[in-house]
């Protein structure tokens, strides 16, 4: 029994002795209180809420560390506080306006107020936070100007406010030598597109000014980096034709500028771009046609290039691009017989050729697009029958044949017996 108190006091007597030599030291703890000057500076943000969990939740707790959305670390400089380097409060129901204190957290590096209700101007305060590196505001009302707010910011790498009311020159926001994402649309931006987006951001590789205001031709994005993923320009006002330099942008794998007014032809340097998933380009103005490279394309999951002025034959190499899920080219001038061999592309879920000048018969091959669920060729110059073989079309949701020149609806009416989902199927366009 003797050894075994011996044995328990000297454990004791090492506990007492670590525990004292961590206070000595000032090695932190997850207990460690948040500092004092932060603390009031989120309280005061709190402050001007008017709902959402966090104004119950954070009153509840005095280590603002461990508060719900709260994230803290060393600050670097030796001090034994815990500074907020995240602040991340998406989808929280708050209301109010965002206040002038988050300015003082002055080591904060992620600030993310995402789908929130949060209105009003970004405090000028903003300006301080030099160690900010994501910043996403999207999907509030937020409003007024951000360019005398976040331009300078040098360490940003993310800034996603779309979907809020901003409203200025576009030219005026920039000076992010390190940004990789750039996300404004769906504001009230106005202007050109400003060149120093990609020139002062070399390594840019998602830029997003969808629904905005833009004029002006695309001369702005010059000089992108190859390093571009994603670019986005839809919904704008923006003319002219697509510059040279756009076929250069090798890394480019979603391509989207639908709803502009651009016009003139697509060049067959389309081809270059072979690492393009997504190219959206409909509702504008383009002409001639469409360039037959999509057999350097390969990796095309969405071609959609409706309501434009499109004509000639349909690019037999679209039969190359396997990974093909929607190709949508109504609403066209497009000639001649729908001659692609539907064999090669699997995946199709999605063909709409409808409001084009499309003649000829259907091809046999289009049943073996198992995962074709809408077709769409009505207002066409199409003959012939409904191929027997359209019976294997089981998953088929939508068919569209209206104002062709197609017979035999006996014929067709049993070779879609097996379509057990169509709720949509061919009546008016047949001939006896």
């Amino acid at each position: 029994m003797m050894v075994l108190d011996i044995v328990t006091m000297t454990f004791l007597k090492w506990v007492f002795f670590a525990c004292f030599l961590c206070s000595s030291l000032g090695l932190k703890t997850s207990s460690q209180s948040c500092d004092p000057s932060d603390y009031l500076a989120l309280r005061e943000f709190s402050g001007n809420l008017t709902n959402g969990s966090i104004v119950t939740a954070w009153s509840n707790e005095a280590n603002c560390c461990q508060w719900d959305g709260v994230v803290c670390g060393n600050n670097g400089n030796g001090s034994t506080g815990n500074r907020v380097i995240k602040l991340i409060l998406p989808r929280k129901g708050l209301k109010g306006i965002i206040s002038q204190s988050l300015g003082r957290l002055d080591k904060l590096k992620s600030l993310d107020l995402s789908c929130n209700h949060l209105q009003g101007g970004l405090p000028m305060e903003f300006s301080s936070l030099k160690q900010l590196e994501v910043v996403d505001l999207s999907h509030n009302m937020l409003s007024g100007r951000v360019s005398g707010v976040l331009s300078g910011l040098l360490s940003m790498q993310s800034l996603n406010i779309s979907s809020n009311l901003f409203k200025e020159d576009l030219f005026e926001l920039g000076g992010f030598p390190n940004l990789l994402v750039f996300n404004v649309s769906n504001n009230s931006f106005t202007g050109r597109i400003p060149p120093h987006i990609c020139s002062s951001s070399s390594g840019i590789r998602f830029l997003d000014l969808s629904m905005n205001h833009l004029v002006g031709n695309l001369e702005g994005l010059d000089n992108c980096s190859t390093s571009l993923q994603q670019l986005h320009l839809d919904s704008n006002s923006l003319s002219g034709s697509l510059p040279d330099s756009l076929y250069s942008l090798s890394a480019l794998q979603q391509f989207s500028i639908s709803n502009n007014n651009l016009s003139g032809q697509l060049s067959k340097e389309l081809s270059k771009l072979s690492s393009l998933r997504t190219l959206v380009i409909y509702g504008n103005r383009f002409s001639g046609y469409i360039p037959n490279v999509f057999g350097n394309l390969t990796q095309l999951e969405q071609l959609v290039a409706h309501s434009n002025m499109f004509s000639g034959p349909l690019p037999s190499t679209l039969a190359l691009c396997t990974e093909l899920c929607i190709l949508d080219l109504r609403n066209n001038s497009l000639t001649g017989p729908i001659d692609l061999n539907f064999t090669g592309m699997p995946s199709l879920g999605t063909l709409d050729l409808a409001s084009n000048h499309l003649f000829g018969p259907l091809p046999n091959s289009l049943s073996d697009c198992q995962k074709l669920k809408v077709l769409s060729l009505a207002k066409n110059e199409l003959t012939g029958h409904i191929p027997n073989s359209f019976a294997k079309l089981t998953s088929i949701l939508v068919l569209t044949l209206s104002n062709n020149s197609f017979f035999d609806l006996s014929g067709a009416l049993s070779a879609l017996q097996q379509c057990k989902n169509l709720y949509s199927y061919p009546h008016k366009e047949f001939h006896w």
